[in-house]
């Protein structure tokens, strides 16, 4: 149950964190939201997402791998795997 509710938060956290680096309204980012059709997302808007992601969840995203995740709920569940940072 613990687990359930630590995705449910990963996943809104995510949310929040893709409407503000994109510039959209946030009901627009829905789990099954691609992330290419919710903005015009270049290598900036990855590189925004990575850091941000790094700073609310303190692991490390590479923005390349974000480039393979399709949807809000793909970013979330690579958030939820990354490791930690290390420093």
């Amino acid at each position: 149950m613990v687990e359930e509710v630590d995705v449910v938060s990963t996943l809104e956290r995510v949310r929040q964190i893709v409407a503000a680096v994109l510039r959209v309204e946030p009901a627009t980012v829905t789990p099954s939201a691609r992330l290419a059709d919710l903005a015009e997302l270049d290598s900036l808007s990855l590189a925004e997402i990575a850091s941000a992601l790094d700073d609310e969840f303190a692991v490390r995203v590479p923005a390349d791998d974000l480039t393979t995740q399709q949807t809000v709920d793909d970013l979330a569940a690579v958030v939820s795997r990354a490791p930690a940072r290390t420093f």
